[in-house]
């Protein structure tokens, strides 16, 4: 998606990878707060509820514009509850550090607003023509 926020020189694509991931993404970007945004920020390396050396990436580190950081993980709550994810994401959060992250979040399909998704990517779709002429 062609996106232009605050923190961007201009505007660039930024990728998702799947619809859940575009909800959060659509919601994100119409809203004034946000600064900018990463996807796929780099690694975090923790020790898992196992006990053994993992590794974990964000789906999205969201910078607010009051200079706030914060790193995203999105899951379908199926996946959540199966995995056992939210115990895992604690322990990858006790190991995220305050120079990569304020705070950790985890946003699943029970957390997003699916009307104003949708209303924010019409908003978006408005917008994009002119970005994508922009960045071509």
């Amino acid at each position: 998606m062609v996106a232009l926020l605050p923190g961007f020189e201009r505007p660039r694509i930024i990728h998702f990878e799947s619809a859940l991931e575009y909800a959060f993404l659509c919601l994100m970007l119409v809203r004034e707060d946000v600064h900018h945004i990463r996807e796929q920020p780099p690694a975090i390396s923790y020790v898992g509820t196992d006990g053994r050396p993992a590794r974990h990436v964000f789906d999205f580190l969201v910078t607010k514009a009051d200079g706030e950081r914060i790193a995203v993980a999105i899951k379908p709550m199926q996946r959540v509850l199966k995995l056992n994810f939210a115990s895992e994401l604690e322990a990858v959060a006790a190991a995220v550090s305050k120079s990569f992250a304020d705070r950790v979040l985890l946003v699943t399909d029970q957390h997003l607003d699916r009307a104003a998704a949708a209303e924010a990517a019409r908003t978006l779709a408005w917008s994009r023509t002119s970005l994508t002429e922009v960045t071509a």
